[in-house]
């Protein structure tokens, strides 16, 4: 019983505290929001409260003072739902002045210590400078003038008990409490956002160092080879009988060339603009066919194999997305296998998705390559069986893309027995 009343309230509070609150408002408007709301809310019922007793002990301009706070409190919180928050942040701070100001002068009741916090809410709450600097000036020169007129002897009205000026004071310190725990925790919370950015630009700093670094060995040896190439040619050094016989072989390397620019500019793309799927219904046996004749040659180079079987089905990706990821997977496959080797691409329906494989008999990976080859802090650059070069974006790009188009990629591996890759993906009915 006794928990379920706890639950009711712990629900209504939280209703409370998120009035006004949207989805898109900032994470620090929505937190200011949240406790302006409870500190309001949390006023009404000792207002509820001073307002019958003030009006059974016959004290009307106390008891009104009670109702226009009270009146505030619902005021605010209704103009909160309608996203003024800056409205009921100034009528708040005003109109809380004037009256705490008029309950201490006319009844000595303690009211002047909550401008106290009133000056410490303007100050955390406001960035308006010269709302602050002014409201925070009158806050100032309203508490002083109390504390110069209570020391006189004159009196409007009777004073109210000792003990209701206890509980003011009370009241006003544990909304000052309240109030400096915000400011502590948002300071925590601004503190461990900018160490965590800071790590953040530190491993990407890393990795990019690291990348370019990769880059500027990988990239100039194909380059120079064909530029070499065709210097020799150019200058009859070498007929073109020869350069015939090495063009083979600069192919190859030109076309490891466009693949790793290929990735170089997807990965820059996704790290500037995001990753965007445009799914449609795709025949994977028609793209698979189309699209496998370059790397038909690169295998043929190495004597291996190229097998597809059962790939008719169709998934539902963005064929871009999907083509770059099989074309990395197919690159990486015979990148890493043994001369006269055999690369298997096969696919089978399994509740409602398709899971496309991609499986050779290559050097494999060890445990630790297996864990970290898909982070994002970690790149990775192996040579293959033939000493061919890689930047390590590949198989990084391929899960983002996979996962933007809602499947998923693993890999199983051994080393010196091969690797498979496993990608699951909608079915396209």
């Amino acid at each position: 019983m006794f928990r379920n009343i706890y639950h009711t309230i712990f629900r209504f509070g939280v209703k409370v505290a998120n009035i006004g609150i949207r989805p898109g408002l900032g994470f620090h408007e929505k937190k200011k929001t949240q406790l302006l709301n409870i500190i309001v809310a949390a006023g009404i019922p000792t207002n509820i409260f001073f307002l019958i007793n003030n009006l059974f002990h016959e004290k009307m301009i106390l008891a009104l003072i009670n109702f226009l706070l009270l009146v505030g409190a619902f005021l605010i919180l209704l103009i909160n739902s309608y996203q003024k928050f800056l409205v009921g942040q100034l009528i708040l701070t005003f109109c809380s002045s004037v009256l705490f100001t008029t309950s201490a002068i006319l009844f000595r009741n303690g009211g002047e210590y909550f401008l106290i916090v009133n000056l410490i809410i303007l100050i955390i709450y406001f960035n308006e400078k010269r709302f602050l600097i002014a409201m925070s000036i009158l806050n100032c020169l309203l508490f002083i003038g109390i504390k110069i007129f209570l020391e006189s002897d004159h009196q409007f009205f009777t004073p109210v008990s000792f003990g209701r000026v206890i509980f003011n004071l009370t009241w006003t310190l544990a909304a000052l409490m309240l109030a400096l725990l915000y400011f502590k925790k948002e300071q925590l919370i601004y503190q461990e956002e900018i160490e965590e950015k800071n790590k953040d630009l530190h491993q990407m700093n890393e990795t990019k160092e690291k990348l370019f670094s990769i880059i500027s060995h990988d990239l100039r040896s194909p380059i120079g080879q064909l530029k070499n190439s065709l210097d020799l040619v150019k200058k009859e050094y070498m007929s073109p009988e020869t350069f015939q016989e090495v063009s083979a072989k600069l192919s190859s390397e030109v076309d490891r060339l466009q693949s790793t620019l290929d990735n170089l500019l997807r990965w820059s793309i996704s790290q500037l603009q995001g990753i965007k799927a445009s799914p449609e219904i795709i025949d994977l046996n028609n793209l698979l066919q189309k699209k496998l004749l370059v790397f038909k040659q690169m295998a043929e180079q190495k004597n291996i194999k190229l097998v597809l079987e059962n790939v008719n089905h169709f998934v539902w990706a963005d064929p871009d997305h999907l083509l770059l990821v099989l074309r990395n997977l197919l690159s990486n496959a015979i990148k890493y296998s043994f001369q006269n080797g055999e690369i298997l691409i096969r696919s089978y329906s399994h509740d409602n998705r398709v899971i496309i494989e991609v499986i050779d008999k290559g050097i494999g990976m060890s445990p630790e390559v297996m864990a970290s080859i898909f982070q994002h802090d970690n790149i990775i650059s192996n040579t293959g069986t033939a000493n061919e070069k890689g930047t390590g974006l590949g198989l990084k790009l391929c899960k983002e893309f996979i996962e933007k188009n809602n499947g998923e990629i693993r890999i199983e591996s051994a080393e010196n027995k091969g690797t498979t890759f496993y990608i699951s993906l909608p079915e396209a009915k």
